[in-house]
């Protein structure tokens, strides 16, 4: 995987932001104690997201073999997180991460919200 998603959030900015993850299909390793289907099970099952860290997201990332689907967003405070189905869009995050069918991965950062302003 590249090193751009981790250079465009900058040192140290993405371990202030909470995160949930979304959506998740991969193929590897999951992150506490699970297995990776059972970490698909539980971010299934959360209604607003799975918040996990960000070294979570990024140990999940760098140990996938293949990661055919993930969204994560990150946001400055812990939150129920809405995802707008009219338009895919993720309102009040300052992050997302995206991959879809084993592509590239996709990486926005509102660097304004993160700074607090907006």
């Amino acid at each position: 995987m590249t090193e751009q998603p981790w250079a465009d959030l900058g040192a140290g900015r993405a371990e202030l932001v909470v995160w949930y993850l979304h959506d998740v299909e991969l193929v590897g390793e999951g992150v506490r104690g699970l297995t990776v289907l059972e970490l698909e099970n539980e971010v299934a099952r959360s209604p607003h997201g799975l918040q996990v860290s960000w070294e979570e997201l990024t140990d999940l990332m760098r140990n996938a073999e293949d990661i055919h689907d993930l969204v994560a967003t990150g946001h400055l405070a812990p939150t129920e997180v809405t995802i707008d189905p009219a338009t895919g869009d993720y309102p009040g995050c300052v992050a997302v991460v995206e991959i879809f069918d084993s592509g590239p991965c996709r990486v926005g950062w509102d660097a304004d919200a993160a700074a607090g302003g907006r």
